[in-house]
């Protein structure tokens, strides 16, 4: 059986794409940054410095791996940013229906 070739992403779709995670990148570590700056003002002893520490650790390890981009990839990086709130299929204007389909439909399953 002939297993079919991933789809081909245009120059264009790849810096649609590329946008699109800045875009979404930007939303979330600013987020962050104010969640952060909420989080350390209630900082009362010792314990609530390694726990923000914990937590600081986990987000970078999930925003570092989230926001590392493979032009293999993008269809689902795209969904699970969309499911997530940090971006909307309005921002992908430009992608091809078939793709923009794709997206739409994964970030509803994920």
């Amino acid at each position: 059986m002939q297993q079919k070739a991933p789809q081909e992403w245009s120059e264009t779709e790849k810096q649609i794409a590329r946008a699109a995670l800045n875009t979404a990148y930007t939303r979330e570590t600013t987020a962050l940054v104010a969640e952060i700056s909420q989080k350390a003002s209630q900082i009362t002893e010792i314990n609530d410095i390694w726990t923000l520490n914990d937590y600081l650790n986990t987000k970078r390890y999930d925003i570092d791996g989230k926001y590392d981009y493979r032009d293999s990839t993008p269809i689902f990086i795209l969904a699970k940013l969309i499911k997530e709130g940090w971006l909307n299929s309005d921002e992908l204007a430009g992608l091809s229906p078939d793709k923009r389909a794709k997206v739409t439909a994964l970030a509803r399953m994920q």
